[in-house]
């Protein structure tokens, strides 16, 4: 399997974890110490980070729009999507990311990731803005 054939294997996995709320087949994309950068939670384990995602959100779909693979060959990529979901007990909210990884050494697994999001729907679900 070519790089990009394995960055999109990856993306694919990644987004269905997402939808479905598997927390068990999200942790198993990611490294054991693989740690997770969001607007709203800043630096934290990515256990820790996805553990509460599925927690406070249901109703989960993505829109995938793309997968950027790093033309240097580094061991990054980037997704872009559309995820709605809700949290907590609230209504569905849509919002437009861009999720950047930088990737294990043999590439088959997330050491971390950088999600990109405008905060301020989000930031009106949780009621602080």
């Amino acid at each position: 399997m070519s790089n990009k054939e394995q960055m999109d294997e990856l993306a694919r996995l990644y987004l269905q974890a997402i939808e479905s709320g598997d927390l068990t087949a999200m942790l198993n994309l990611f490294a054991e110490d693989a740690t997770a950068t969001s607007p709203i939670s800043g630096k934290q384990p990515a256990r820790d980070f996805y553990t509460n995602v599925m927690n406070i959100t249901s109703d989960r779909s993505t829109l995938h729009k793309n997968t950027f693979a790093d033309t240097s060959g580094a061991p990054q990529m980037a997704v872009h999507f559309n995820y709605t979901r809700t949290i907590r007990n609230g209504h569905p909210e849509t919002i437009e990311c861009v999720d950047l990884f930088e990737l294990t050494e043999d590439q088959t697994r997330f050491q971390s990731v950088r999600i990109i999001y405008d905060t301020a729907p989000v930031l009106v679900d949780f009621g602080e803005a």
